[in-house]
């Protein structure tokens, strides 16, 4: 199973897909490479510039434990900056999220990072990868923990795809009070639209169907997402041979 099914209260699902092993490991490997590159560079600086010269070992060691500071906390603190992110995750359109698709929690990206001490080090990534192989909804040990999974971000669904797919010649307009709608608002409407989807988000497609019932005068029965769709393809209908 590489998709993770949400169904909405208002009883509408929206897929979301499932970031595949390969890309998790990547997008880790690019995340230590970062963390190296920091390690190398700040330790590189200080050894160059002689700061370190004449001091004791104790000193020292707590220069170096603030030098690893960011490398220690690097991955709850991109994940809380970042909207679940980390750089690596970032580059690779990935995202951590509650099993509900929502946004985690502070207490969420806690407990994944706690649990990368098995997950990851103490086992070379062999739990980790073993527990994402194995769940139905792609979670390692801390994810089970968290209540969260990791999703891809890649663009899986388009405009043309969810509204113009299947019209037909025959098309029979609903809305005649779409010529209430300039070229500029449609556009605006199909872009609103597709970030909806795009973002798995029902609030934004239920808040633009509620605008749009007021530019064109009209109270809808249907459902918010079929209401624009809608919409969409009578305005396109109405003004195609123009």
């Amino acid at each position: 199973m590489n998709k993770l099914l949400i169904n909405t209260p208002q009883n509408v699902n929206f897929e979301y897909k499932l970031a595949p092993v390969g890309t998790r490991i990547i997008a880790f490997a690019l995340d230590y490479g970062v963390m190296l590159l920091y390690i190398f560079s700040v330790v590189l600086f200080l050894r160059s510039t002689n700061i370190l010269d004449g001091l004791d070992k104790w000193a020292l060691y707590g220069i170096y434990s603030l030098v690893y500071l960011p490398v220690f906390f690097y991955t709850i603190g991109c994940e809380m900056l970042l909207n679940g992110q980390t750089l690596g995750k970032r580059i690779m359109k990935l995202k951590v999220v509650k099993i509900d698709g929502t946004r985690a929690t502070f207490y969420q990206y806690f407990i994944r990072w706690v649990a990368n001490a098995v997950d990851i080090f103490l086992s070379m990534g062999g739990v980790g990868l073993t527990s994402i192989i194995l769940s139905q909804k792609g979670q390692r040990l801390g994810d089970i923990a968290a209540d969260t999974t990791v999703i891809s971000l890649k663009e899986t669904l388009n405009l043309k795809q969810t509204v113009f797919e299947e019209l037909a010649s025959e098309h029979q307009i609903v809305y005649p009070e779409v010529y209430k709608i300039s070229d500029e608002e449609i556009n605006e409407i199909k872009d609103i639209y597709n970030t909806g989807y795009r973002r798995k988000n029902y609030e934004i497609i239920k808040a633009l169907a509620a605008q749009v019932e007021l530019m064109i005068g009209k109270k809808s029965e249907e459902l918010p997402e079929k209401f624009v769709a809608q919409v969409i393809q009578d305005h396109y209908y109405s003004f195609k041979d123009n």
